[in-house]
């Protein structure tokens, strides 16, 4: 009798075909991502993990006025110090190589291929090398001098080679690093010095750097400059990517599972409604309602093994591919060997047998509960007419409409599945268009908007003497806010008749600094506004200080605030006239060894437009999986609509309702829902966007506004309406194979 039913199961699945199908596509990409993402997540952090500790990645990096005792403060706290020495190189116009002297104690170097350091040979990093095509064996001239180019190595502070945090992207034609020898470092003019400490006690990180910061201004140790390493973007991007993939492998195999689970449901739910009598003879004849319970589960139970051991399988091969392409082009770290994780792959070819049978136990035990002679008689059947049904007003309709209306408040669980599918959709199609819109929002409204200038030089001390001509000064400080140590952010002090920075207030109007002015993406984080005060302290010499805020300004160009140059001078006890950079349009140069960075606006731009383009195949993706996804739902609701409404397609032919007509009752009833599902599928795509840039601050440093633009909106409202009317003429030739004769086998006159 078990080969009996399971025959019965497997012909009902053949007979629908389409939904079986759909629900098993679903499943199957859950499991795939699941697996494959939780994998390679749990890898890439494992490598890490493991680059880090083997080659001793710093905590902090600092920079300070002077020489400091280095065997003593070892000794009082427990770490490693080496002094490191960096000079950035310009190989060839637009090319810099950003070269370090080999380290013995922190940030050691990993080879990647060829052989080893020596006195005549330099190391770069292996993407520098692609993209410029350079091979072992060639000589590179630095200074005068020809280097042999003995192998590529990575470095663990540069993980992800980017010259400085406004980059959010790295462009290895342009700009990589490399490791000399420190004899040979030594000679090259313009070295820039610098520490690295790395503790030994691997707990308490932000406390142990507080207490060797403040006993080095206690020994009267200036610190110009000090950079924890979870604030460093160059290590920080690969949490923030093992992050993004943790999130992916639960949120969207959610939805998934959640589609499937109301598509499984609603099958098993009319399954059983249009077996009601067979079941209740069933009964009569002895079966017990476990066993009958046994044979429903079969179906989800097929379709969530079949499609959960597949999808497992594909997300299993997906690991490497993926690993190759963050460890050898993204974060190129050395590997030994990926892992398998047999819990995560058991975990996501299990969960969706578990959600699915679970959930549908919990229909199929509903239903189940009728007596056998009310099964028999159908009762299941008899269609009820639910609450919005009945408080609906549908007499001042015409036919048309009131049709259409009723076929989705009859079935709400079909109409909660399409509802719930479009806004899944949606929100693939546009998560794309809307990283791409943001970036450029960033770009145009933030950037553009705010600085008036070309280039930006920062001393490594501060300066009192007079500007050059055609210059503009500014000083400026990082500061960590005390209700969230986590948080660093810059206080930038400028002229207020200043014309490089431009700010205005969240009505439009402009705001001239000669006040304490926030940016309102800060102001959001901090949950601070115009009035508040705001207690911060100096990221470099631990001074506390007071801020009140005078003004908001509306600018999405990053998280500062602004302030008048001299007020900020006092505030720091700084000679009145002091600065620490210079704003302008023209490029200049400086003394050997003044400058501690040089940011040109042009190139910060051309990044971000870099990685605008970058998403393109993102996009393309999406674009692509919500047209599928889309597709299946909406073919699968109208499937069912055609079903359900199959004696009345009949109806409607024999009465003489011309094709067209039929099809715009039964066809065009889910157009007010696909149109619905896309408006809110918008405003939840940004409200989920927002928090989760939010989630990702600590390891981005900055917040991406999220924004979409109109006419991504439009084009996403396109796609989704040509996925809505692929689906309508592929359900067409459904109800055009309904014939007239089908009323008749029902006996109805």
């Amino acid at each position: 009798m078990v080969r009996i039913l399971l025959r019965k199961t497997l012909r009902t699945m053949m007979e629908n075909k389409a939904w079986n199908l759909g629900a098993f596509f679903m499943v199957l990409i859950s499991s795939l991502l699941i697996v494959g993402m939780t994998i390679v997540a749990d890898n890439l952090g494992a490598i890490f993990n493991a680059y880090a500790t083997d080659n001793l990645l710093a905590d902090a990096e600092f920079s300070t006025n002077g020489e400091i005792d280095i065997a003593s403060l070892e000794d009082r706290f427990d770490a490693i110090i080496e002094k490191m020495s960096s000079v950035d190189y310009e190989v060839k116009p637009g090319q810099t190589l950003r070269i370090f002297a080999e380290n013995r104690d922190v940030n050691l170097y990993a080879v990647m291929a060829g052989a080893d350091l020596d006195e005549g040979g330099i190391l770069v990093d292996p993407l520098f090398a692609d993209a410029n095509g350079m091979s072992i064996g060639n000589t590179l001239l630095i200074d005068g001098r020809e280097f042999k180019l003995l192998g590529t190595m990575v470095l663990p502070n540069y993980v992800y080679i980017i010259r400085s945090r406004e980059e959010l992207i790295n462009d290895p034609k342009a700009f990589g690093i490399a490791v000399l020898s420190r004899q040979n470092l030594d000679r090259l003019a313009g070295r820039t010095e610098s520490y690295a400490v790395r503790f030994n006690a691997r707990e308490r990180m932000h406390e142990q750097e507080l207490s060797l910061k403040a006993h080095l201004l206690t020994n009267g140790i200036d610190i110009s400059q000090w950079e924890s390493t979870e604030d460093n973007a160059r290590v920080s991007y690969v949490a923030l990517e093992v992050q993004t993939l943790s999130t992916v492998s639960k949120v969207l195999p959610a939805m998934l599972l959640t589609l499937s689970m109301i598509l499984i449901g609603i099958l098993l739910n009319r399954m059983i409604q249009r077996e009601s009598a067979v079941i209740g003879t069933l009964y009569a004849l002895g079966y017990r309602r476990s066993e009958l319970l046994r044979h429903y589960l079969i179906h989800p139970l097929l379709i969530a093994g079949s499609a959960g051991l597949l999808g497992g399988v594909l997300g299993l091969a997906m690991v490497k591919p993926m690993l190759d392409f963050f460890t050898i082009t993204v974060f190129p770290m050395p590997v030994e060997a990926y892992q398998t994780n047999y819990l995560s792959l058991l975990i996501g070819m299990a969960t969706p047998v578990v959600v699915l049978c679970l959930a549908s136990y919990g229909v199929v035990s509903r239903l189940l509960r009728a007596a056998p002679v009310a099964l028999m008689k159908g009762v299941t059947r008899a269609e009820k007419r639910n609450v919005i049904e009945r408080t609906l007003k549908l007499d001042r309709f015409n036919f048309t409409t009131k049709f259409q209306i009723r076929e989705q408040v009859r079935s709400l669980s079909r109409t909660g599945f399409l509802l719930f599918g479009v806004i899944v959709a949606t929100m693939l199609l546009l998560y794309g268009l809307t990283l791409q819109s943001s970036l450029d929002y960033m770009l145009n409204e933030g950037i553009a908007a705010l600085y008036n200038l070309k280039f930006e030089y920062v001393f490594k001390e501060m300066r009192t003497n007079p500007p050059p001509a055609g210059t503009e000064e500014w000083n400026g400080v990082y500061v960590t806010p005390q209700q969230d140590r986590t948080l660093s952010f810059a206080v930038i002090g400028v002229l207020p008749e200043t014309r490089r920075i431009r700010l205005k207030d969240l009505s439009g109007q402009p705001l001239i600094p000669n006040q304490v002015i926030i940016t309102h993406l800060l102001a959001n984080k901090l949950r601070v506004g115009r009035g508040d005060e705001i207690q911060v302290v100096s990221d470099t010499n631990l001074q506390e200080y007071t801020l009140t805020i005078d003004a908001v300004a509306d600018s999405a160009a990053g998280e500062f605030i602004f302030m008048p140059l001299e007020q900020l001078n006092q505030m720091l006890g700084a000679q009145a006239g002091s600065y620490i950079g210079l704003w302008t349009d023209e490029p200049m140069t400086f003394p050997e060894g003044a400058l501690s960075s040089t940011k040109s606006m042009d190139a910060v731009a051309a990044g971000i437009r870099n990685l605008i383009s970058q998403t393109g195949v993102l996009v393309y993706t999406l674009m692509g999986a919500a047209f599928i996804l889309g597709l299946i739902i909406i073919f699968l609701v109208t499937g069912m609509i055609i079903q359900e409404n199959k004696i009345t397609i009949s109806l409607f032919k024999v009465l003489g309702y011309r094709p067209k007509e039929v099809n715009r009752l039964i066809l065009d009833s889910n157009t007010p829902l696909v149109v619905l599902g896309y408006v809110i599928g918008v405003p939840v795509l940004l409200a989920s966007v927002t928090a989760f840039m939010q989630s990702l601050t600590s390891s981005m440093q900055m917040t991406i506004p999220a924004r979409l633009n109109v006419w991504y909106m439009l084009l996403g409202f396109v796609v989704v309406m040509l996925t809505y009317q692929v689906a309508r003429w592929l359900s067409k030739r459904n109800v055009d194979r309904i014939s007239m004769s089908e009323i008749l086998k029902t006996g109805i006159e």
